[in-house]
Formats: structure tokens, C-alpha cells, sequence
């Protein structure tokens, strides 16, 4: 299977501009026979969480943009998956589900059904003071290949990855939100996420721009292997980086070994535990200063 990585220039908060700007990829890429597209974090609007520091700016965008899925954004989505006549991974999204706001990354097929959806596990500092609540599991998707679903902070998280290889994920496949600097530590940290769990990683990239055209952010759309390291990069904006699943991936699926998820699982959630009654344990003695 021919999977593209579409590594896009987004103008902020501009979904028409950024949505007829996919979809002159999406016609490009399906020309190529391409069966699984990749679409940026946040997609159409651009994540702009790491480039600005104004919190009251970015709580209203995360109360404006989050909704339902299905919802607009939702739509959105399956138009360009039943017109592109492919299966789309994209987000994550700004899901609002009941009182709590996920962000929450979706796979649709070419028919415009949501076949899989993630809410992303490890959440930033930002996201915590933006209202943003983490997921419970990682998940994969199973399409030619099992391919594990990360998004953003998850690829600082060697726990999460841990568990999709053993659950037997062949790739690995995320997103990354824009960032105004240190892009570079993001190669570093899927090539050792490559390393230790001996399976490629595709990570999609996105650049964001202000009204004026002026880069405000971004990060880069890249392919690393156990092997070769940076595999493949997408070396400009608004460009497809294409890949052969077959030629990716070693065809061998691994087993999944249920004692060694059991201990992995339980260290995560031990360790995840420990550090909420410490950060309890801090917040209740500067009140107590106070």
C-alpha cells in the first residue's frame, strides 16, 4: 500500500484556504495511487499550542474549535476521504466529549467511515492548563499492515510506543504540532523510538503562517527505520512524501506476549500514579505557604 505524508504550509485558523490546499494534494497523491493519506495535527485550522503564549487567546480557540464527532471538522474529513477515494488518518482533532475536551486523532476509510479513532495518551503542560484531558490506552489501526496511532507529545513517551509494538503495531504512525524551536529533537526522538522497538515510524509534520504569510512555527514531516535513520523527509512545504508499505515494513508481524504487556502496562500506570500524588502532594503544600 502507497501511504503519502502530506506536509503542509497552514495558514492559522483558515479552513477553506488550508482544506482546497489538501485537497490539491489528495488529487496529486490519488494520480500516484496512493491509499492512505496522513493529514496534520489540528487539520485544517493548524495547532498553534507551542507558538504562542497567550493562554486566555488559546483557551478561547479550544472552546471556539472543539466539538462533537461527528461535527463540521468531522466532515470535513470524510468529504476528502470519499473524494480522494482513500483512507485518511488525521488530528488530532479538539474533541468535546461530555464535559471533557480529548484530543483525538481519527482513521476514516475510503467510503467516508470512521474506522478508528485515538485519544491522544500524553498531554503537555499546555494542554492540561488549556482543559485538555488525556486518553485512557494507545490503539492501533489495522489496515494492510497494524500500524499503532501516536499523536504530538506521545513520541516523547517510550511507554506508549512500547506498547504498540508489543500489541504487534509493524509502523508506527503520528502527528506532530508546530513548534518555534528544537524541531530537529523531534528526528532524534523517532529515531530512537525506531531503534527500541525495531519498527519504522512515520511522523506528518506541518508549517503554520499568520495572515501576512509570515512562519510563525513548524515541525517536520520525516520516516525514520531501525536501519536507516531518517528514511525519508519531506524537504519543502505543501509537498507529498510517499512510502511502499511493503518495502517499509518487514512483512514478519510479531506476537504479542501478554506477561511482558501486563508488566509494561502496570509500570506505566504505577509510575503515572506516583507522579499525580506528588504533583497533589506539591500543589497542597504551596497552598499551604500561601
Amino acid at each position: 500500500m502507497l501511504i503519502a505524508l502530506l506536509h503542509l504550509k497552514l495558514k492559522e485558523l483558515s479552513r477553506k484556504h488550508n482544506v482546497e490546499k489538501a485537497k490539491k494534494l489528495m488529487k496529486m497523491a490519488r494520480d500516484r495511487n496512493v491509499k492512505l493519506v496522513v493529514l496534520p495535527s489540528l487539520f485544517p485550522v493548524g495547532n498553534t499550542f507551542e507558538i504562542y503564549s497567550n493562554e486566555k487567546k488559546l483557551r478561547s480557540m479550544v472552546k471556539n474549535l472543539a466539538e462533537k464527532i461527528p461535527g463540521n471538522n468531522t466532515d470535513i474529513l470524510i468529504n476528502l476521504a470519499m473524494e480522494g477515494e482513500m483512507h485518511v488518518i488525521a488530528g488530532p482533532l479538539l474533541e468535546q466529549a461530555g464535559p471533557k475536551i480529548f484530543l483525538t486523532s481519527l482513521v476514516l476509510s475510503p467510503q467516508g467511515e470512521i474506522i478508528g479513532k485515538y485519544r491522544k495518551v500524553i498531554i503537555s503542560d499546555k494542554d492540561i492548563k488549556l482543559g485538555i484531558s488525556g486518553g485512557k490506552e494507545p490503539v492501533y489501526t489495522l489496515l494492510d499492515k497494524r500500524y499503532g496511532i501516536i499523536s504530538e507529545d506521545d513520541l516523547y513517551s517510550p511507554e506508549i510506543s512500547r506498547i504498540l509494538s508489543i500489541f504487534g503495531a509493524q509502523a508506527v504512525i503520528g502527528t506532530m504540532k508546530a513548534m518555534a524551536n528544537n524541531q530537529e529533537m523531534l528526528k532524534h526522538l523517532a529515531i530512537v523510538r525506531s531503534i527500541e522497538n525495531g519498527i519504522p515510524y512515520l511522523i506528518n509534520g506541518e508549517v503554520i503562517e499568520d495572515e501576512e504569510g509570515e512562519i510563525k512555527g513548524s515541525s517536520p514531516t520525516f520516516i525514520t527505520t531501525p536501519d536507516n535513520m531518517i528514511y525519508k523527509e519531506a524537504e519543502e512545504s505543501d509537498t507529498i512524501l510517499t512510502v511502499e508499505s511493503e518495502v517499509l515494513i518487514n512483512n514478519k508481524g510479531k506476537r504479542t506476549n501478554m506477561a511482558m504487556l501486563d508488566s509494561v502496562i502496570g509500570g506505566l500506570c504505577k509510575n503515572y500514579k506516583k507522579q499525580k500524588m506528588e504533583n497533589s502532594k506539591k500543589s497542597v503544600d504551596a497552598d499551604e505557604e500561601d
